[in-house]
């Protein structure tokens, strides 16, 4: 099939050459001509493990090219928006930017069309665009589906190629067929329904995801004040049936990037503007918001006060297994250690230092040993797996005298021993 893709970031990349993998002729489409320069030389903007690899072998069998062009849409019996929707500082989507490429491509919609739209938008978003399309080509009869993104940072090629399941959401036979036409070489089953409601799976699968974090941050914060240990109830949660050993309960610095955030706001003005009481689904954002508060007040508190100390924030990144700082709740969280009059210092393994450098005026380093000289404290952010292989002797003589080593998603539990044994007092969250 012929399919145009809009937005090239970390979604349209994937979804790019993705679909020109499962056999279709693919044009990405994007107004930022860096992007798609760079894509053109198999150079994807955001990089995912095996992407570039992807890209490189479908444009050499001529099934994937990319331009600034909207007008290649015009030979395409399909038109997939891909683009990242970007959140302001309280995690609500801004539209402005879906609906300027709607207007772009307008003009070269095919009479008979299939519209897809799988960028994370609000529900009713569908309605909207479907009105402005045949306001301005009432012509033009337009199939329309919607089926929501499962992509993970550092993960995105595997979670295309490998989903649980597949959610669409379609008007008609003739926006469903194609697409179970082309997911079908996935072996995915495929869940269909009404475009309103996979527009609404999508917020209740985030928010279902959001609210079991903020509710273990709670269960934890109570855990350190009655000497429990989160590990240990987590481990009995997990264990009951009902609940799962896959279920989504990592105490630590909540979550990030706005991606969940983004639901819980799209959910409560949902709610609000219906004048329904959804109390859950507020409490889970506001637990969250606080949450880097919370963490930086428990280390203050077991440093005796973070003025003059000198702090050490190990992972800046979004998250491991990716250069992305885009929301870094690590970098939010030194930001507010500063204000409060810590000396702060950034380590990331991977994170790019010009890019850090954008966002902070903290000093980086991609050296350890060197970020955390003369430290009282270490928080480690972001699970990276280096963090495990740290010369912990080496990093003890680093710091002062019987620092701390504050684990805030609790990744290095199980070496809990050896840090103490290198001269560190070791703390994590929800564990005495």
């Amino acid at each position: 099939m012929d399919i145009a893709v809009l937005g090239l970031w970390h979604l349209g990349e994937t979804y790019s050459a993705g679909l020109a993998e499962l056999g279709n002729n693919v044009v990405g489409i994007d107004e930022d001509g860096a992007v798609v320069k760079g894509l053109s030389a198999g150079v994807p903007p955001l990089a995912e493990p095996g992407l570039a690899e992807l890209i490189a072998k479908n444009a050499a069998a001529g099934r994937l090219r990319y331009t600034t062009d909207f007008a290649a849409a015009g030979a395409c019996g399909i038109v997939w928006f891909t683009f990242d929707t970007p959140v302001n500082d309280r995690d609500e989507p801004q539209m402005e930017g879906i609906y300027a490429a709607l207007e772009k491509i307008m003009p070269h919609l095919k009479r008979d069309a299939v519209f897809v739209m799988t960028s994370q938008v609000p529900v009713g978003t569908s309605r909207e665009i479907l009105k402005r399309i045949r306001a301005k080509r009432p012509e033009v009869t337009v199939h329309y589906a919607y089926t929501p993104e499962n992509l993970r940072l550092g993960e995105a090629v595997k979670c295309f190629f490998e989903p649980g399941r597949i959610v669409l959401g379609a008007d008609d036979a003739a926006a469903r067929d194609p697409l179970v036409k082309i997911f079908a070489p996935l072996g995915a089953p495929i869940v269909t329904m009404s475009v309103p409601s996979a527009e609404m799976a999508k917020h209740a699968l985030n928010a279902f995801l959001a609210t079991s974090l903020s509710f273990i941050n709670d269960i934890a914060d109570i855990c350190d004040a009655h000497g429990a240990d989160i590990l240990d109830v987590v481990r009995a949660l997990r264990s009951d049936p009902r609940i799962g050993e896959k279920a989504f309960l990592g105490a630590g610095l909540g979550f990030s990037g706005g991606t969940l955030g983004r639901d819980l706001r799209v959910l409560s003005a949902a709610a609000e503007a219906h004048k329904i009481f959804a109390p859950v689904i507020k409490s889970a954002w506001e637990k969250n918001a606080a949450r880097e508060r919370e963490v930086a007040e428990r280390l203050a508190g077991i440093l005796g006060g973070a003025k003059g100390k000198r702090i050490a924030v190990f992972g800046v990144t979004y998250k491991a297994g990716t250069t992305t700082l885009r929301r870094s709740r690590a970098i939010e969280l030194a930001a507010r250690l500063s204000a409060a009059g810590a000396t702060v210092a950034l380590h990331d393994p991977h994170a790019i230092k010009k890019e850090v450098a954008a966002l902070t005026a903290l000093p980086f380093s991609n050296d350890p040993y060197g970020a955390a000289r003369d430290c009282d404290g270490i928080i480690v952010a972001t699970p990276w797996p280096e963090f495990k292989a740290l010369d912990l002797a080496r990093l003890a003589k680093a710091c002062h005298a019987n620092a701390v080593v504050f684990d805030a998603t609790n990744f290095l539990y199980n070496k809990e021993t050896e840090i103490k044994k290198a001269g560190f007092r070791y703390f994590g969250v929800g564990r005495t």
